[in-house]
């Protein structure tokens, strides 16, 4: 995947803020998966910018953090996801 490819969450997927957390269901299965507030604010911006970058751009706006701090979480997050299979 490079940084301008589109992410999407799976049709099946859906996300809901709980403050101050996240909770995803997956209908699917179903399960739910439990989120902290910087998971959350990277559903919404999958959600709203639909690339890599356009997420990492957006948090190293919001978030008192290095861009290489930022970029190592939303590849954690973003592989978690993969492996839950809940990006289409």
């Amino acid at each position: 995947m490079t940084d301008n490819d589109s992410l999407r969450l799976h049709r099946d997927i859906l996300f809901r803020a709980v403050p101050p957390e996240g909770v995803l269901v997956d209908q699917r299965v179903p399960s739910v998966m439990v989120v902290n507030g910087s998971g959350l604010r990277m559903l919404e911006l999958i959600r709203a910018c639909g690339s890599r970058q356009a997420v990492i751009d957006a948090l190293v706006d919001e978030y008192d953090a290095p861009v290489d701090v930022i970029s190592a979480d939303v590849d954690a997050f973003l592989s978690d996801l993969r492996a839950r299979n809940m990006l289409a």
